[in-house]
């Protein structure tokens, strides 16, 4: 697959994972921030707070980071696609037709 790319691909796929890992790992943010939200508001103990940062952590946060840092780029950007996290008309047309051609 990487031989099949072009430089300029292989650029534009790092900045759309980049792109997706932003995307996502802000969807999960706003999950963590309601938990601050409900110990602000005294709905829960700072030591559950702190347990649900941890799980926060070495859960959702660890596998975007797995995912699109340290994984692949053109699997994890297809992924995104397949998803609906990335939408078609965000990817260059030719970097395009190289994911319909293995779908």
């Amino acid at each position: 697959m990487k031989n099949e790319l072009t430089k300029k691909q292989r650029s534009q796929l790092r900045r759309l994972a980049a792109e997706c890992h932003e995307r996502e790992l802000e969807e999960a943010m706003t999950d963590l921030d309601e938990q601050f939200q409900k110990w602000g508001g005294k709905g829960i103990s700072v030591f559950e707070l702190n347990d649900r940062i941890h799980e926060f952590h070495d859960g959702i946060s660890r596998d975007l980071y797995k995912r699109y840092v340290m994984g692949d780029p053109y699997i994890s950007v297809d992924c995104a696609l397949r998803n609906g996290i990335l939408g078609e008309p965000e990817v260059n047309e030719d970097l395009l037709n190289v994911f319909k051609r293995h779908w």
